[in-house]
């Protein structure tokens, strides 16, 4: 039987690659440079999913420091670049990318990550063969949670939006989802914050990624 959806867009942190820790580190690596206290990766995890620029927001915040974070973005990027390719692929992932790719599902990704990160992390943990399009959280004048990442991946992909599908985590991936009138699935293992996502109106909630193989509408 056929996949029901002919463009799976996929979220990436928390969804295809677990980048906690990595992120903590280099989050914490700036705050050492700045002489502020450091976190544990439970703490640094609950401020993934809205862009580099507001985790550094939420951290410097919650350190007690008013600095221009425009000051401190250059040395979290550098500790970034230097972290960014630790994170590790979700199992199930590399394996269900494959069987859709080979069905002839087209595949993308949507993340907040800034874009330069994203290609070569898929690239090192060998994902990028089955990507066929990429949205970083500075790719377009609008990021998640608008739906328009999701309708220009469509787009390139020359996919109606009644034949797309949205996986993620989190609020911003059921935002964007909605946003765009696309259906979703959201995975259980990811960094959900405080959104309930049993109750948080998802086609499917899954609890291990090779469950998108089985999925009906």
């Amino acid at each position: 039987m056929a996949y029901p959806f002919s463009l799976v867009i996929f979220d990436l942190d928390g969804t295809l690659v677990d980048s906690a820790a990595d992120i903590a580190e280099s989050v914490n690596r700036t705050l050492s440079d700045w002489r502020l206290p450091t976190y544990d990766v439970k703490q640094i995890t609950g401020w993934i999913g809205e862009g580099s620029r507001q985790l550094i927001t939420y951290a410097f915040r919650d350190a007690g420091s008013d600095a221009d974070i425009d000051d401190v973005m250059p040395g979290f990027l550098e500790h970034y670049a230097e972290t960014a390719l630790d994170a590790v692929v979700y199992p199930g992932v590399a394996d269900t990318l494959a069987a859709l790719h080979a069905q002839g599902v087209k595949l993308a990704v949507c993340t907040n990550k800034n874009e330069e990160f994203v290609r070569p992390l898929l690239e090192v943990r060998g994902l990028l063969p089955y990507i066929d399009g990429i949205v970083g959280g500075n790719t377009l004048p609008e990021r998640k949670p608008s739906g328009v990442p999701l309708k220009h991946l469509a787009d390139e992909a020359g996919v109606p939006l009644n034949q797309v599908l949205m996986v993620g985590d989190s609020e911003s991936d059921m935002l964007a989802a909605r946003d765009a009138g696309v259906p979703y699935v959201l995975v259980s293992y990811g960094y959900p914050k405080s959104l309930d996502i049993r109750n948080a109106g998802a086609l499917a909630v899954i609890d291990q990624f090779a469950e998108l193989l089985n999925l009906h509408t």
